[in-house]
């Protein structure tokens, strides 16, 4: 009874050094290229949240898939067939982190992109000023995202994705 006791004494005082985040002011942009254009689109609507404790911290980005909007509706209804929102509604972001690298100025993350139903790992560029940014590109090909043409000249395969965020605990 007292290993009992104390197991779930030493349960309770660890989730209470585990520290609890959640995503603030987040935004993620993309850019696609095409010879004759290019065309950038963002979303305001990301939740997330990270739980650190023993030095590392674990951390879920969700983004709607139907939320990225550009400066033509049409385009971003096309782009949403594309990407099959109704059959993916969410883009995923996974990782692990060092706590200690969150407080530095520059640092990567391994992160684990789930798009289009195919999960993918990138690297993901981190940037710390008053608040974080970060970068990386996700290539169409490898999630499985026909690219579409135009003029018989398709989109590049590699679409640059920026990220601005806060944690908030």
């Amino acid at each position: 009874m007292k290993k009992i006791i104390l197991l779930l004494g030493c349960f309770y005082i660890s989730l209470l050094h585990a520290k609890d985040y959640s995503l603030a002011k987040a935004k993620a942009e993309y850019t696609v290229k095409h010879l004759f254009k290019t065309v950038k689109g963002e979303s305001n609507d990301l939740k997330g949240k990270m739980v650190c404790e023993k030095q590392s911290c674990e951390f879920l980005v969700a983004i709607a898939s139907k939320s990225f909007v550009s400066s033509d509706s049409n385009r971003d209804l096309n782009l949403q067939m594309l990407i099959e929102v109704t059959k993916y509604p969410f883009i995923t972001v996974k990782g692990t982190v060092v706590e200690n690298d969150l407080l530095k100025n520059d640092f990567v993350i391994k992160s684990l992109v789930n798009f289009h139903g195919v999960e993918k790992e990138y690297n993901l560029k981190i940037n710390k000023k008053e608040s974080y940014s970060g970068s990386f590109s996700i290539q169409l090909d490898n999630h499985q995202i026909e690219r579409p043409s135009l003029l018989m000249a398709k989109i590049e395969n590699d679409v640059p994705i920026n990220v601005s965020f806060e944690w908030k605990e």
